[in-house]
């Protein structure tokens, strides 16, 4: 027998993120004592965000929602609700983008737009915490009640589960785990921050490839510098790409990365205490290259209990991650 509150849902789920936004419409259930099944896409569109200003960006999102609409209404699958991840902070209560890093949006009432065009309940939050209700309901998080996790991409979100449910804190723009300080010396933050040392300016995309370049330009010898001199991009998937290879070099610049990320966990875990701590986004493509130095610093650096207790594991979404989470987020709380 189905759970109670279980009903499949049609869901339009969108992610809004810098370089690309990403609509479709899915078919999902949540369950509430068992793993659920992930959502099943319909049908997806993705588009470059357009960046050149707000009304455009906005009016991107715009056109690509209506045409999946169009699309569902021609396949008789009409969206019963709306879930939105977006690259900002988000005033959740209000479904209004506050401020975004890398976004052309401030202060966009994103729901009520949303809601008015289309004529359907919306739920609007960030793309990280959308991305932790993902793997919460359906990924790697399933069944778990206290979890943290930490997308490492252009720049380091964070999401939080506690008791079973995301917390958002007072304003709803908890969870910046990418701003954790690391080093108060440290360089400035790459992200919207006015700090110094913050986790996200050692372990991002951005912090990876410019500490690949780094390397790339002091060892002209090794293949980062053989691929600076070929002019190829030196950033940090290719850095990713060589550590995988086996390169040494490469090896050890991811490993220093996880033991950056390792410092970050051991301030997260003492406070938060999670059962489990996921660990996803582009960044992370080096899988056990990073998280096993990582999970080195946590064990010597940590406190008992807590390290002890908690497990570092990977994402299990990949490019999806974002829609997934969009469609776990309109579940969790438009039904």
């Amino acid at each position: 027998m189905a759970e109670r509150g279980s009903r499949e849902r049609t869901i339009l789920a969108v992610d809004i993120g810098g370089t690309k936004t990403a609509a479709a419409l899915v078919r999902a259930r949540r369950a509430r004592t068992s793993a659920a099944a992930p959502p099943v896409v319909l049908h997806k569109t993705v588009v470059v965000t357009d960046q050149s200003s707000a009304e455009a960006c906005l009016g991107g999102v715009l056109a690509v929602v209506g045409a999946l609409g169009e699309w569902a209404a021609g396949h008789s699958a009409a969206a019963e609700g709306m879930g939105v991840g977006t690259a900002s902070m988000v005033d959740f209560a209000r479904g209004r983008i506050v401020e975004s890093v890398n976004l052309p949006l401030r202060d966009v009432p994103l729901r009520d737009v949303l809601r008015q065009r289309f004529g359907l309940p919306v739920v609007v939050d960030n793309d990280a915490t959308a991305a932790t209700l993902g793997e919460h309901t359906f990924g790697a998080g399933v069944g778990t009640r206290d979890m943290l996790m930490l997308t490492l991409g252009t720049g380091v979100g964070g999401g939080i589960i506690a008791g079973g449910r995301p917390y958002r804190g007072h304003s709803g723009a908890a969870g910046e785990l990418g701003h954790v300080l690391v080093d108060i010396d440290g360089p400035p933050c790459p992200g919207n921050c006015a700090n110094r040392g913050c986790l996200e300016a050692y372990v991002s995309g951005r912090a990876m490839g410019a500490a690949a370049l780094a390397e790339a330009r002091a060892k002209p010898a090794s293949a980062l510098g053989r691929a600076l001199a070929a002019g190829e991009t030196v950033d940090g998937p290719m850095l990713t790409r060589l550590a995988l290879s086996g390169d040494a070099d490469a090896v050890r610049l991811v490993a220093r990365t996880g033991e950056y990320l390792g410092a970050g966990l051991v301030t997260l875990v003492n406070v938060f205490n999670p059962e489990l701590v996921v660990v996803g986004g582009g960044a992370a493509a080096a899988g056990e290259l990073l998280l096993a130095p990582a999970r080195e610093v946590l064990a010597a650096r940590g406190l008992r209990p807590q390290r002890d207790e908690v497990r570092i594991v990977p994402a299990r979404f990949g490019a999806d991650a974002g829609l997934v989470g969009a469609a776990a987020l309109a579940l969790t709380e438009l039904f």
